[in-house]
């Protein structure tokens, strides 16, 4: 008996020491689980949202008071928004990405970061005007290298995937949906059921991005974008979606919901 009691009292000796450890390990995994994606992995969609984000979370170096994320807009060579300056005034700004170079965070006197060019040059306004936490930079100057990526690359432009659905169109008989492309429908129906919109958003935007020939992708995206209140996404790719399938028997429901969702994106 003595030599149970014994062992129990080692045992709790050795959970008592451990319980920091374990707790730090808990708080490692969780952190690795909760880390976004790296941008150059995610979809054209997905680093747009990203990107509006970021700018959420970034605050003001001298007269930018608030942004308005209803107001992006994205088109290939780059994005342009609203933003209500701190003499209460509404500016509207363009950025340009195709003429734009490399950014990198760099770390301010007071802590603060702030994207610059590599020499640690100022960028043209207003990027030079957002200030960011020092996770937040890293985060959104990886966000805008990609998008600069994506809008020098013609391979990823809309002229590029016109010429595409003409080709599938042509196609007597379709090709089946690849294996991959299935494996994302599957996660987002499941993501569905679940509830979880933005998980199944980006399921289907992935399997759109690896087969970009996916009608019912783009339908079921857009019917989601438009759920989650991303209206200029939801007529892109219900646009897409009508692209591929003009004759579609509900071509004509989904012109009218383009209507409505154009109307609404407007309204916001």
């Amino acid at each position: 008996m003595k030599r149970a009691i014994t062992d129990v009292a080692t045992m709790i000796v050795l959970i008592v020491l451990l319980m920091p450890v374990i707790a730090v390990a808990e708080q490692a995994t969780a952190s690795a689980n909760s880390l976004p994606p790296r941008a150059e992995s995610m979809t054209i969609w997905q680093v747009r949202r990203a990107l509006v984000a970021s700018f959420a979370a970034s605050y003001s170096y001298s007269y930018i008071a608030v942004v308005d994320r209803s107001s992006f807009r994205f088109d290939d060579e780059g994005f342009e928004f609203d933003a209500t300056l701190r003499n209460k005034k509404l500016e509207h700004f363009k950025v340009d990405l195709k003429n734009l170079v490399p950014v990198f965070p760099k770390r301010g006197a007071l802590g603060h970061c702030r994207v610059k060019d590599e020499a640690g040059r100022d960028l043209p306004s207003p990027l030079n005007r957002l200030m960011f936490s020092e996770e937040n930079a890293k985060s959104f100057a990886a966000v805008i290298n990609h998008l600069r990526v994506l809008a020098g690359n013609p391979t990823d432009s809309r002229s590029n995937f016109t010429r595409q659905a003409e080709a599938w169109r042509a196609l007597q008989s379709k090709p089946p949906l690849p294996e991959e492309v299935r494996s994302q429908r599957l996660l987002a129906e499941s993501a569905v059921q679940d509830k979880n919109l933005e998980k199944a958003l980006n399921h289907y935007e992935t399997g759109i991005a690896l087969y970009p020939t996916w009608p019912q992708g783009y339908f079921n995206a857009a019917l989601i974008a438009s759920e989650l209140g991303y209206y200029a996404e939801a007529i892109e790719q219900l646009q897409a979606y009508l692209e591929l399938v003009p004759d579609a028997p509900d071509a004509q429901s989904a012109r009218d919901q383009i209507v409505i969702w154009r109307d609404k994106d407007r309204l916001r």
